[in-house]
């Protein structure tokens, strides 16, 4: 999915002061070199507090302290866990899921959790419709059902072997029906009422959120007990924030230049682990000069992925040669197989002779500004030159503010940006939201009938065997059709002060950030 990223207002001092005040703390000075209180600085935004109506990640990173999931993503990476369940299973079809629950959960309001929370959950998603596409996650659900208070049955419209893993997504978490309304979002100033480690005891949007650990959780205690998110409008005023100590440390996010800066800041650790973001260029498959596969294909023997990770991103990404992020299991470099890894001249212009096109082919290429972070101007300075060079294309920079730019995919772009981050970290979801006729969500016009076959079959695979062979022909298939040119993957990196500790066992695959496992000296 994309995520959108939109300016935020500093937290105030006043707004700080209070934070504490809630907490119990005697001020802001005091605050940062408190062992038991986190800090954390974020660029990102949060649209909703209500699970039902937020489809990106800074929502989501505030929403993973207080909700839960009836399956978890473990850290370290893996297939999903039981959390709130205590097991889920599926009957021969994969079309019905069962899953028994955790007896003796409480939710932060005292409310006991039941079977009639989940069904009220999963059901209110759909029911809501909410505009971010959240309840599209739901979309092979045709019903859930309570049988007896401890278990819930799924019964869906297709087999799918990844169930737990949508079980594990942000469509998945469990609110207390007693509190939330069946028809419409809580809104984000009002309680927020889960089984999660914490409590949200104050919230106000585009400043702060401050959380204090539950006495009753049901689970492992966090490690530190209380934790304050504050959210600013530019990343250069939360490097100065950590850099003074007013903040301990800053998940999303830095810009290259600035991560190289503080690997050298005496006090401060740059922490980088495995990431499964990715960028990519997208392709209209039905507007000229990209509707010809030709075009499509000297493309791809141009990408200039290795200036863009060196160049441009300082080594904080690397080059990716498939929608499917390196380190997933499934994954094959199908483009470098099909294309190399560097880029190609002689054979780019050899698919376009071969073609028919008479070069250099004019291509508008489009990006936007704030959406993806400051570094894209210069990322795609970098495909410009690198394709204007070969003579083979006479590249167009244009670029749109993202409000504008999101609403006119599909219709008048010929090749344009766009990022994903996973709802799930398995390799069918880098595939079907791009590939299935019916999912693709980049609007490109691409359309394969060989490929719903085989994404129709992964998705009903029995064994992993069996689907990851499903998955390593999708990938091969996209090569060949080009109606995406995956480019680089970045790395999941987090910075903070020397003194806090546990970061780099939550920087995996799951690219989840878990506070609760965090702890200051």
């Amino acid at each position: 999915m994309t995520r959108d990223r939109t300016p935020l207002k500093l937290m105030t001092a006043a707004c700080a002061l209070s934070a504490f005040a809630a907490l119990g703390l005697p001020g802001a000075a005091s605050a940062a070199s408190k062992k038991d209180t986190l800090i954390d600085g974020t660029t990102d935004t949060v649209t909703a507090l209500d699970p039902a109506g937020q489809y990106d990640y800074g929502s989501d990173t505030a929403d993973r302290e207080i909700f839960q999931h009836l399956m978890g993503l473990p850290a370290g990476g893996g297939t999903p866990v039981p959390e709130l369940a205590t097991k889920c299973s599926a009957d021969d079809s994969q079309t019905t899921w069962t899953c028994e629950l955790r007896k003796g959960v409480k939710f932060s309001n005292g409310d006991d959790f039941t079977s009639e929370d989940v069904k009220f959950s999963f059901d209110r998603v759909v029911k809501i419709h909410d505009a971010s596409g959240i309840w599209g996650l739901l979309a092979n659900m045709k019903e859930v059902a309570t049988d007896g208070p401890d278990k819930v049955v799924f019964h869906l419209k297709n087999p799918q072997s990844t169930w737990p893993y949508i079980l594990a997504t942000s469509a998945g978490y469990i609110v207390d029906h007693k509190v939330y309304p069946a028809d419409k979002l809580q809104p984000s100033t009002s309680p927020q009422v889960g089984t999660g480690p914490y409590k949200l005891v104050k919230y106000v949007p585009s400043q702060i959120a401050v959380y204090k650990a539950r006495e009753d959780f049901w689970g492992t205690k966090p490690k530190i007990p209380n934790l304050i998110i504050n959210y600013f409008a530019k990343s250069s005023t939360m490097k100065l924030a950590l850099q003074k100590g007013e903040i301990d440390m800053a998940f999303r996010s830095f810009s290259p230049t600035e991560l190289t800066s503080l690997q050298g800041a005496k006090g401060i650790k740059v922490h980088k682990g495995p990431g499964v973001s990715i960028r990519y260029l997208t392709l209209d498959t039905k507007r000229a000069p990209t509707n010809k596969l030709a075009v499509r294909q000297a493309l791809a023997y141009l990408m200039p992925r290795e200036a863009i990770a060196k160049q441009v991103y300082h080594g904080f990404v690397q080059p990716l040669y498939s929608m499917v992020p390196a380190g997933l299991p499934g994954h094959e470099d199908a483009f470098a197989k099909m294309y190399g890894k560097t880029p190609d001249k002689a054979k780019a212009a050899e698919v376009l002779k071969k073609a028919g096109i008479k070069t250099p082919v004019d291509l508008t290429i489009w990006w936007t500004p704030s959406h993806y972070g400051a570094a894209s101007a210069e990322e795609f300075t970098q495909i410009q030159r690198a394709m204007n060079a070969s003579g083979l294309f006479k590249i167009t920079l244009k670029s749109a503010e993202w409000a504008t730019y999101s609403k006119t995919l599909g219709t008048q772009y010929d090749a344009f940006q766009l990022g994903w981050f996973p709802d799930y970290p398995d390799a069918e979801n880098y595939l079907t939201p791009f590939y299935e006729s019916d999912s693709n969500f980049t609007s490109n016009g691409y359309d394969s009938k060989d490929m719903d076959a085989i994404l129709t079959k992964e998705k009903g695979a029995k064994t992993d065997e069996e689907r990851m062979k499903y998955v390593k022909e999708a990938q091969d298939l996209a090569a060949k059709d080009v109606p995406i040119i995956p480019y680089f993957q970045q790395a999941m990196v987090a910075v903070a002060r020397d003194n806090v500790h546990g970061i780099d066992k939550t920087l995996d695959t799951t690219f989840l950030m878990r506070f609760w496992m965090l702890s200051k000296s």
